[in-house]
């Protein structure tokens, strides 16, 4: 991975970087792929398989679902969110929204063989992405009931 996106990503995700070992990082990111999304392009349509997360570096998104025919918006994805790593680490592979690009993003891709491999066999990245991802679930979580949403 070049400099530039290892110094992204830890801009982006100065939590996740800073437990990780510089040679952590690098070995997540050489696993990696960097992908440019167009505006208004849908990434994930509520219940397609997906078979990898995508880490956030760049531009905004929109999080729907549909409800007895209309379309409610969720939540905003921007730099620094993950996306589709429930429905990988669950090993559902099925989305659990729509989501749509409101501006150009870039994003870096796992696929889901690649996400398994570190957490099965790399210990000290398992621990923090597996810790990282807890904090993501109970924050959403928290955030939902605080909005009186049924879960």
């Amino acid at each position: 991975m070049t400099p530039e996106i290892i110094a992204e990503f830890n801009r982006c995700f100065p939590v996740l970087a800073s437990q990780l070992s510089s040679k952590n990082v690098d070995r997540l990111l050489s696993v990696c792929t960097v992908v440019n999304v167009p505006a208004h392009h849908e990434l994930f349509r509520e219940c397609m398989e997906v078979d990898s997360l995508f880490l956030v570096l760049e531009g905004e998104m929109v999080a729907t679902i549909e409800d007895a025919g209309n379309i409610v918006e969720v939540g905003h994805v921007k730099a620094g969110d993950w996306l589709g790593e429930v429905a990988v680490l669950s090993g559902e592979m099925l989305t659990s929204a729509t989501v749509t690009t409101t501006t150009h993003c870039r994003a870096l891709k796992v696929h889901w063989h690649e996400a398994e491999q570190l957490i099965l066999h790399d210990e000290d990245i398992s621990y923090v992405l597996l810790g990282q991802l807890i904090e993501l679930l109970a924050e959403r979580l928290k955030r939902s009931m605080a909005a009186g949403e049924n879960i």
